[in-house]
């Protein structure tokens, strides 16, 4: 699988696909882990079904071999230190886990480029993020279940990240615009966390050179009807109605000149 930086989290093409049957990730034996000895070659693998003992097999036996990793629906692993001597990796995935409270010591992962966290219901902090030396992307949040909460951002202005993603619950010490004082180039977060002043506030303490969808105060949704037609929505800024494209385009439009001028206003003080 060739992986670059920009579709790392994707679940189609990985070069060995170990994932179980069971719509719960099933379970993974030893046997079946040492399946990957039949391809010395693989620099990729997306597997589920792990828990403590045969998670920590994989990586000790395996987990070097790889550039990439995807853990998939493997919701019993309690200890992710393991990870910290995985010395060629680039990118891990992890989607839904209900047992892990922290990160691993990121230090000697020293090609880690890229990684998403989805669906960690106990994992609160991610402190270890501001300690790994080349992670340039960071998704976090919900893919399924909306229960993810996370303290704080501020590890986030403390590492190398360029690009951040959160689609999370709650960020409890509410605090976005310490991001500012990061690395960040690409923000993705909904404008629909934020009231319109909220989001134009925030806004105007970072680079006006800023990309990602927090730089609109608005995210686009359609819906294809049975005749075929499709209708498009926008989705407003906490506290404002959603708009149709078509219906509603008078309104829209004051909305964002609305938008326009606070961002100005705030980015004068």
């Amino acid at each position: 699988m060739r992986i670059n930086i920009d579709n790392f989290s994707g679940t189609k093409g990985y070069d060995i696909d170990l994932r179980q049957k069971e719509v719960g990730g099933g379970r993974i034996t030893i046997e079946q882990i040492d399946s990957i000895r039949q391809y010395p070659d693989a620099k990729s693998i997306i597997i589920s079904g792990l828990e403590q003992k045969t998670f920590e097999y994989f990586i000790s036996e395996y987990g070097n071999q790889f550039q990439a990793i995807s853990f998939w629906k493997n919701k019993s692993v309690e200890n992710l230190s393991m990870l910290s001597e995985l010395e060629h990796i680039e990118f891990i995935t992890y989607f839904f886990n209900q047992k892990v409270t922290k990160l691993w010591d990121m230090r000697k992962n020293k090609k880690l480029k890229g990684l998403q966290i989805d669906d960690f219901t106990r994992l609160h902090t991610i402190d270890e993020i501001a300690y790994a030396p080349a992670l340039e992307v960071f998704n976090i949040g919900n893919a399924v279940w909306s229960k993810m909460q996370i303290e704080s951002f501020k590890p986030v202005a403390k590492s190398m990240i360029t690009r951040f993603s959160w689609y999370g619950d709650k960020v409890n010490d509410s605090e976005y615009r310490c991001l500012a004082n990061g690395r960040i180039k690409v923000l993705d977060i909904s404008p629909r966390y934020f009231t319109l002043d909220e989001l134009a506030n925030l806004l105007s303490v970072f680079p006006k050179d800023l990309e990602g969808t927090i730089t609109r105060p608005y995210s686009v949704g359609q819906i294809t009807e049975a005749d075929g037609t499709e209708t498009t929505y926008y989705f407003l800024c906490k506290g404002k109605k959603k708009c149709i494209k078509g219906i509603d385009d008078e309104r829209f439009q004051s909305y964002l000149d609305e938008f326009s001028i606070l961002l100005d206003k705030y980015r004068k003080i």
